[in-house]
This record gives C-alpha cells, structure tokens and sequence, in this order.
C-alpha cells in the first residue's frame, strides 16, 4: 500500500502540459513568422527544451516521484530566456517580437508556479507493514 499526500499534483500534470503545449506553439511560431537565422535557431531549440521537459514533468505527475522541481525550474529560466531573446537578437518583425515575448511569460509564469508548488509536495512512499506469521 502507499499513502499519498501531493496537495497540487493534480492541477501540476495540467500545468505541465499546457507548458508543453507553449513549447510546442514557440517551435511552431519559428516557422510561422520566419524570424532571423539565430532567432528562428533559438526558437526551435528553446521551444523543444521547453515542450519536452514540461511533457516530461506532465507524466511524472502520475509517478511516484511526481513533478522534478529541478526541471520545472529550469523551465521557467528558459521561459524567461524566451522574454529577453528578441532583445538579444533584435528581432525587428513584430509578430516574432510579440510572439517569443508572450510565450516566454506565460511559460515562465506556468512552471515558476509548478517549480513553487512541487518544492512543497511531499512525494509518495510505499508504507511498511510489518510481516507477521
């Protein structure tokens, strides 16, 4: 038997994959508005780092371990790198410029939020029950 005790671990998986689903419109969005080289490269790379880490922490909502604070973190860093990257790269069309920008908050915003909640959620453990014959 095991005794569960996640808060939020419900609404985590949710959170997760919407993140995913973000990372996903960020690799779609390179080929939608064709931004410069070094912007569209960055887009698809920080896009599937993204859609695959929350993807990943999305399954491992139903896990023993739960969500991985550590992914969820790093997440959110690279949803803040989405903000600052059309400065970086002077992304001058405004559609790739609004686009990275607004992705990168509501990423940042998302898995911050699972980074927070996970850091508090106690995990699953099996309990031991005393064998006695």
């Amino acid at each position: 038997m095991s005794e569960t005790t996640d808060r939020d671990n419900d609404s985590s998986g949710y959170v997760s994959a919407v993140t995913a689903l973000v990372g996903g419109w960020i690799v779609l969005s390179a080929f939608v508005y064709s931004p410069p080289a070094a912007n569209f490269w960055n887009d698809i790379v920080v896009g599937a780092a993204i859609g695959i880490i929350a993807g990943y922490n999305a399954l491992k909502t139903d896990d023993v371990e739960g969500i991985n604070t550590g992914a969820a973190s790093l997440v959110a860093l690279l949803g803040l790198w989405m903000v600052v990257a059309p400065f970086v790269f002077e992304t001058v069309l405004e559609g790739a410029f609004w686009s990275d920008v607004v992705s990168g908050a509501i990423v940042a915003v998302l898995a911050g939020y699972n980074a927070y909640q996970s850091r508090g959620t106690e995990r699953r453990t099996p309990t031991a029950e005393a064998d006695t014959r």
